[in-house]
């Protein structure tokens, strides 16, 4: 008597179970025969929930995609390419302030002007292992002949650019330079005379010999001797960055750690010297791309988060326009028995293919409207 019993019930329990399920499924082919007959015969509705939900994932994935770009991106490397790595001051200063009335703020800014390294880290630098050379670096802006600007520049850190000589030697005195090719057509040449102004009074150089790297589009520079343009940089103290070639074999994650072990603390601002390796070399070149970085990302993530909130608006004003302009029909299809939840169902599933097709067209268009903001 208790085996059937127990049988009983479980064959009730299993008749339910069998009973929700029919429901369910009877519930998921009302919802998707009331969505397919009303995106057939609401499509002006629809219509204009797909073009707004389309402009909106265009636009967000713009904007998405010029802040990654902008987040991965870095100036470019030209001046150190030929350098395994660069050690420089720390460009950003950190500080604390106590507006009026409220909690004192830690901040951290970066710095516009060069902040230079002290010159004994050029030989802590090239006593690092795996280090073959290290060139300290400064430069003078240089007026030309004809008021052409030029980049002027120690010799040794020509080879920080990849610059070698197609002609002539390397400058021996203080009235010597080697110039660029360009530079070489106004001039005529080794033992040509050109005229330089730097810190004073134009003065009539020696043409000892002509370099070149190559390659097209290189800024015009011109090189004395190490002495000379230590001399005219003014700061004899100093140098405004390090230049530094690995000996063969060593990778670019070990010069690093060799290096940062090396110069850590020696002179290089409140944080010590940098090592930028790889993509990060142009970091020393553009001083201000950091700072400028940062206040792109704080405009344009400010404008995105703008753009998320009135895209939203829209897309749920147009939704709910087009369900209310459907209200009659939705209480006649309530009247006739179809349940709330038959009804939301139909409701989700219409604005769910609507907006999935929408968000494919939109992805789609969101490249070339990306390309064409960042242009």
């Amino acid at each position: 008597m208790s085996g059937t019993k127990t049988r009983g019930r479980k064959s009730r329990t299993d008749d339910g179970a069998v009973a929700g399920a029919d429901v369910r499924a009877g519930v998921r082919r009302a919802s998707a025969f009331l969505a397919r007959r009303s995106l057939d015969t609401h499509r002006r509705s629809w219509a204009a929930v797909f073009a707004a939900t389309a402009a909106a994932t265009a636009l967000l994935g713009a904007f998405a995609l010029v802040l990654g770009s902008l987040l991965l991106a870095g100036p470019p490397v030209e001046r150190y390419a030929g350098a395994d790595a660069v050690v420089v001051a720390e460009q950003r200063v950190t500080y604390t302030a106590k507006p009026w009335g409220s909690e004192p703020r830690t901040a951290t800014a970066h710095l516009p002007e060069r902040v230079r390294l002290d010159r004994s880290v050029v030989a802590r630098a090239a006593a690092a292992k795996g280090v073959a050379r290290a060139v300290a670096d400064d430069s003078v802006p240089v007026l030309a002949g004809h008021g052409t600007s030029v980049v002027g520049r120690s010799w040794p850190a020509a080879a920080l650019t990849r610059y070698e000589l197609t002609g002539g030697r390397a400058p021996r005195s203080a009235s010597e330079v080697v110039v660029d090719s360009a530079l070489a057509a106004a001039s005529g040449g080794p033992g040509g005379r050109v005229t330089l102004q730097v810190d004073g009074p134009a003065r009539e150089y020696t043409v000892s010999g002509v370099a070149g790297t190559g390659q097209r589009g290189a800024a015009p520079a011109v090189f004395f001797t190490e002495a000379r343009l230590t001399r005219l940089a003014g700061h004899p103290g100093t140098v405004d960055a390090i230049g530094v070639l690995a000996e063969r074999g060593v990778s670019g994650n070990a010069l690093r750690a060799s290096l940062g072990d090396a110069v850590a603390g020696r002179g290089g601002g409140e944080r010590g010297p940098r090592v930028l390796t790889g993509a990060g070399r142009g970091e020393a070149e553009q001083l201000d791309a950091l700072g400028a970085r940062g206040d792109l990302l704080t405009m344009l993530a400010s404008i995105a988060a703008t753009v998320v909130m009135v895209t939203l608006l829209v897309i749920a004003t147009t939704l709910s326009q087009a369900v209310h302009q459907r209200s009659g029909e939705l209480a006649l299809l309530r009247a006739v028995g179809a349940t709330p939840r038959q009804l939301r169902s139909a409701v989700g599933r219409e604005a769910g293919r609507v907006a999935g097709a929408a968000a494919l067209l939109g992805a789609a268009g969101a490249v070339p409207l990306g390309l064409l903001m960042r242009s």
